[in-house]
C-alpha cells in the first residue's frame, strides 16, 4: 500500500491502484472531500465542553472535546431512522463535540455510510474529528478496508484509525504506520474485551487506544489507564455508560443531592460521564445514542465541573452499592 500523499487532490485520484500494488482494476473514492491539512477550529471553545490535549499531536497542541459519539448502532438498514442519526450527529457537531468512533464492521458494515453521507449533506466534514476500525487478517484486506472507509466516509482522510479488537497486530500495524500523516491522521489499536490490557505492550507505536471503561468497570485502573497516561497516549473510553448494567442499576432511583449541587448534574448517565472524564488519562468519552436528545443529555456532562478523585469515588459508590 504507497502511502498517499500529503497534499490535497481531487476524489478520483485515491483509487484502488494508490493503495493495492498490482491491483487490476483502479476504482474511484468517489464524491470524497478535499483533504483536512490542519485541525479545524473548536466550535468546544464556545460550547463549554471541556477539552483534553492530544499528547503525540504532530500538528501542534490539539485538544478535542470530551464527549463523543459512539455509532456502534447506526445503519441505512431502517430508512426512517436515517434522518435521526443524522441530527443526532449535527447535535454532536453544534453542541461543540468533535469525536464520532465508527467501524467498518458495526451494524452490517454502514455505519460509516451513514456518518459519510451526514456530513455531506450538511457540509460539517471540517468540525469533525473522525475515528474508524477494521478487523482484517491479511495486508491486503486491511488496505481495502481503508479505501472503503475513505469512500463512504466521503474524506481524503481518516483523522484516527484503530485496529479493531487487535486483530492480526503484527500484520495490520505496519500499514497503519506506512500512511499516517496520510490517508490517516493518528493511529490506535481497539478492544473492549477481557483482554484490552493486552493494549500496553503496543504504547510506544500508538496515538490513541480505545477501550472499555465505566463506574462498574474499573479493570482499566489498574494498568492500562496509568500505562497510557505515562507514555503519552491518548484514550478513547468505549462503553462509558457501563454494558446496560450501569442505568439499569439506578432505574428508579433519584440522582443524588450532592451530586446535583456539586457536578451540576440532572441523570445517572450524566453521572457516569462524569466518573468518565474525570480520571486525568482520558481523553474522550464515547457513548453511544441514536437519540438527539441523550446526544444533548451527554455533551452536557462535559460542561461544568469535572470531577476530582474524592468525587469519583463517592460516584463509584453508588454502583458498587446498586
Amino acid at each position: 500500500m504507497a502511502p498517499i500523499s500529503k497534499e490535497p487532490r481531487p476524489a478520483h485520484a485515491v483509487t484502488r491502484a494508490a493503495f493495492l500494488k498490482g491491483a487490476a482494476t483502479a476504482v474511484a473514492v468517489a464524491a470524497a472531500a478535499p483533504l483536512v491539512k490542519a485541525m479545524p477550529a473548536f466550535a468546544a471553545e464556545a460550547s463549554g465542553l471541556a477539552l483534553r490535549t492530544v499528547p503525540k499531536s504532530f500538528e501542534g497542541h490539539v485538544k478535542l472535546p470530551v464527549i463523543g459519539l459512539g455509532t456502534r448502532s447506526m445503519s441505512k438498514t431502517d430508512a426512517k431512522a436515517v434522518a435521526g442519526q443524522a441530527q443526532v450527529i449535527t447535535t454532536l457537531l453544534d453542541g461543540g463535540g468533535k469525536v464520532i468512533d465508527t467501524a467498518a464492521n458495526y451494524t452490517g458494515g454502514d455505519s460509516e455510510e451513514v456518518i459519510g453521507d451526514a456530513l455531506a449533506a450538511t457540509g460539517k466534514r471540517g468540525m469533525a474529528f473522525i475515528a474508524s476500525k477494521y478487523a482484517e487478517q491479511t495486508k491486503a484486506a486491511g488496505e481495502a478496508s481503508i479505501l472503503n472507509s475513505l469512500k463512504v466516509l466521503r474524506t481524503n482522510i481518516v483523522d484516527l484509525m484503530f485496529i479493531h479488537n487487535m486483530v492480526a497486530i503484527d500484520t495490520q500495524l505496519p500499514v497503519l504506520e506506512e500512511n499516517k500523516g496520510r490517508a490517516l491522521r493518528y493511529i490506535g489499536i481497539s478492544d473492549t474485551s477481557d483482554r484490552q490490557d493486552e493494549l500496553e505492550k503496543y504504547l510506544d507505536r500508538l496515538d490513541f487506544i480505545e477501550f472499555a471503561y465505566a463506574a462498574d468497570m474499573r479493570g482499566a485502573e489498574k494498568r492500562l489507564l496509568p500505562a497510557a497516561k505515562d507514555k503519552g497516549v491518548a484514550v478513547l473510553v468505549a462503553l462509558p455508560l457501563g454494558r446496560g448494567r450501569a442505568l439499569q442499576a439506578v432505574k428508579g432511583k433519584q440522582v443524588p443531592e450532592w451530586a446535583k449541587k456539586e457536578l451540576g448534574v440532572e441523570t445517572h448517565a450524566q453521572l457516569l460521564l462524569k466518573f468518565v472524564i474525570g480520571h486525568p488519562a482520558v481523553t474522550v468519552a464515547i457513548p453511544s445514542t441514536l437519540d438527539p436528545k441523550h446526544m444533548q443529555e451527554n455533551l452536557a456532562a462535559g460542561r461544568g465541573p469535572i470531577p476530582d478523585e474524592k468525587q469519583r469515588a463517592k460516584i463509584a459508590a453508588i454502583w458498587e452499592g446498586a
